[in-house]
């Protein structure tokens, strides 16, 4: 079965005791959210616990540098062109991990004392708490942007 947004795919009984590695845990994080307009939002994210990832050492927030945006909104003045901003939503949900495989169990939601067999997943795409989710995205988005024949800054690799 896969779910969320091809995100992982669960593992049957037998699969998930065959696994050379132990699952990441993983959990859910809820928010309530009140609009200006007095509406509610009820938010939901699957977190999973790379605290727990052991086969990765790097930790990687790639930033741009506050020189190259003080250097491009005068550029951007003296040729007339229009600047905006951009979200991407559910950025680290886009690229799939190809070299890796990374497993986690599901959140739990059952009743004390019941003995069921906790659900295993094979991740496909990046989640949020995963180590390495940061630096997928960078990747993913650069190889994208050099598709449509954009060209990446020497001097700040962000840009």
């Amino acid at each position: 079965m896969i779910l969320l947004n091809n995100t992982f795919s669960t593992l049957n009984s037998r699969e998930a005791q065959q696994l050379p590695v132990t699952p990441i845990g993983s959990r859910w994080v809820y928010k309530t959210k009140h609009n200006a307009d007095r509406s509610t939002q009820y938010k939901a994210w699957l977190f999973i616990e790379g605290y727990e990832q052991t086969d990765f050492n790097e930790t990687v927030a790639l930033v741009g540098k506050l020189t190259t945006f003080r250097c491009l909104i005068p550029l951007i003045g003296k040729y007339g062109l229009n600047i905006d901003q951009l979200d991407v939503v559910a950025a680290f949900l886009n690229p799939a991990i190809d070299d890796d495989d990374i497993y986690m169990t599901l959140p739990e939601r059952r009743p004390e004392g019941l003995n069921a067999p906790k659900l295993v997943a094979r991740l496909t795409k990046a989640l949020y708490g995963l180590e390495h989710a940061p630096l997928l995205w960078p990747d993913y988005i650069n190889a994208c942007l050099l598709s449509f024949e954009f060209n990446q800054s020497c001097a700040d690799p962000n840009l």
